[in-house]
């Protein structure tokens, strides 16, 4: 009888262990998971604003089907690469919940070294992000999103995306025809040259 009961407690005591584990791995499952977020915008979206220390500031707007940078043309295929890196931020995990200056300085998130992203439609901010230096050979940054203090791991190599200048995003300038013309005139009269000799 005492042997049974022994038996008893021992499975019981194998049950309780059994059943703690499968609920510290679940733990560990979500909490992981929890980690992991999309900030993504869902609606349209007219403004998106840029600044660091390295390149300055600039803003792209909207206008029906074209984008201005700083009040001109912007290229558009640029224009388009920008806003869809903007419109779905994608993390891998959380890294800090601390904002304190030498966390700051470690992600590369202080004033001088990070890259300020605002998005936003018709002045209501939807969206903004500090992107800070690369990470796993510039495909991942770290950022803080909408001035909390937590810092993640994100994918998209958004610093390589985002550090860019205004005239960079401008629509390249057509050469004009006179332009296009000198060189014709140039080989015209040397041929003309050649011929006489």
């Amino acid at each position: 009888m005492s042997n049974k009961n022994l038996n008893l407690r021992k499975l019981i005591l194998s049950a309780c262990v059994v059943l703690l584990a499968l609920i510290y791995i679940v733990q560990l499952v979500s909490g992981s998971r929890s980690s992991v977020k999309d900030f993504v915008i869902d609606k349209t979206f007219d403004t998106i604003e840029i600044s660091s220390s390295e390149n300055g500031a600039l803003t792209l707007k909207r206008y029906g089907d074209f984008w201005k940078v700083n009040d001109e043309e912007a290229d558009s295929a640029k224009a388009k690469t920008i806003s869809d890196a903007a419109r779905s931020l994608h993390t891998l995990s959380a890294v800090s919940k601390s904002a304190s200056d030498d966390t700051l300085e470690r992600y590369g998130l202080t004033d001088g070294q990070k890259i300020t992203v605002k998005v936003s439609d018709n002045g209501k901010e939807y969206l903004s992000f500090e992107v800070g230096k690369d990470a796993a050979g510039g495909q991942q940054n770290y950022i803080r999103v909408n001035g909390k203090s937590e810092i993640y791991l994100a994918s998209g190599a958004l610093r390589q995306r985002f550090s860019v200048k205004a005239d960079e995003l401008k629509k390249p300038k057509e050469e004009t025809k006179a332009e296009e013309a000198a060189p014709e005139n140039a080989g015209d009269d040397s041929s003309s040259l050649t011929s006489s000799l």
